[in-house]
């Protein structure tokens, strides 16, 4: 039963937000991010959101929106 609980959890964490904040510590940037779930997850690719003019990055993927915090 733990396992069904597990999924559910990942469930709800799936599309809670589209904008994640990011640290210099979480670079080099990659879309997933280790915390993603694994049965939810696309092809890793890494964002170069340290050279962009704004500070952000969108996935290709998923969408989801990158900010470099300053």
């Amino acid at each position: 039963m733990a396992q069904s609980n597990d999924r559910q959890a990942d469930y709800k964490k799936l599309n809670l937000t589209n904008e994640l904040t990011v640290t210099q510590a979480d670079l080099p940037l990659h879309c997933p991010m280790n915390e993603s779930a694994l049965w939810c997850a696309h092809p890793k690719v890494f964002l170069a959101i340290e050279s962009s003019k704004d500070g952000t990055s969108r996935c290709p993927y998923c969408g989801t929106l990158y900010r470099l915090q300053k």
